[in-house]
């Protein structure tokens, strides 16, 4: 029987709140996370990198510390974790261009990407998908400059550009349902996310970002059993990513307590066979 912790659940972790105790877990945060910069997402075991980057950190600094502790900062705090979740599968045929100036220009985009510069990021990948119309990845990431910049229904039209080249692109099914959720498009959203699960069965992403807009738009019993099933792959996963979603059970938990609707709450915990431990 799988089982979570309510005090884990209900807390960000009392030593991020505690001066003293945040400055030596961010240290640590700060050096696991420039260890993550440095995985290749390609590698078929990106979880077990990610936990080994973080168990040396906290070994390399002599800290007591749990793992959860610093993947919850991580969460917040490390950019190269977020690009990691985010990542496509560069094996596809559109990843990269076989037009060495869209190629160039496309490069030249993630560098002004990465660098916060998003007018000069939008000059070279529209530079790249005017050379070359077929490269899927530079839609990708001209619709995430887009977003960046708040100019959200172009975002989703470089989405849905990169998604005519390739119906099943991770990246663009994931960014065009978090664009509508953003503009509170929901019906738009929820329509993308049940096309990511449907494609991508074991990928935690989408039943937590569906569970998400399904509980805020009042679908409580859906929106539970959905991030459990999140947190549930993720735990499987040994993803950093499991902490934010227990973080969000909880939340849910404590609100249908409040709203005495146990019930729904339990229903979906036994579905799970999931056992909650109260502190």
């Amino acid at each position: 029987m799988k089982l979570i912790n309510l005090l884990f659940l209900f807390t960000v972790f009392t030593a991020f709140s505690q001066e003293a105790k945040l400055d030596p877990i961010k240290t640590v945060s700060n050096e696991a996370c420039d260890c993550i910069s440095k995985i290749n997402i390609d590698t078929s075991e990106l979880n077990e990198s990610i936990k080994n980057c973080i168990e040396l950190s906290i070994k390399n600094n002599s800290l007591t510390a749990t793992n959860k502790q610093i993947e919850a900062y991580l969460v917040d705090h490390c950019e190269a974790l977020k690009q990691i979740a985010f990542a496509e599968n560069t094996e596809f045929k559109h990843a990269t261009s076989d037009n060495v100036l869209a190629q160039l220009a496309y490069e030249d985009g993630m560098e002004y990407l990465e660098d916060g510069d998003y007018n000069g990021a939008l000059l070279k990948f529209k530079k790249a998908v005017n050379i070359d119309p077929m490269f899927a990845f530079a839609w990708d990431n001209l619709g995430v400059t887009y977003r960046k910049n708040n100019e959200f229904d172009k975002a989703i039209e470089s989405y849905l550009k990169s998604l005519e080249i390739n119906p099943e692109g991770r990246l663009p099914l994931m960014n065009i349902a978090v664009t509508y959720n953003i503009i509170k498009d929901y019906d738009e959203a929820i329509k993308y996310y049940n096309k990511f699960i449907s494609i991508y069965k074991n990928d935690p992403e989408g039943y937590y970002g569906l569970g998400l807009i399904l509980y805020t738009n009042d679908n409580f019993e859906d929106g539970l059993d959905n991030l459990i099933h999140a947190y549930t792959i993720y735990t499987a996963q040994n993803s950093p990513y499991r902490t934010d979603a227990a973080k969000k059970i909880g939340y849910m938990y404590n609100d249908l307590k409040n709203k005495n609707k146990m019930d729904i709450f339990n229903k979906i915990a036994t579905k799970y066979n999931l056992e909650i431990e109260a502190n």
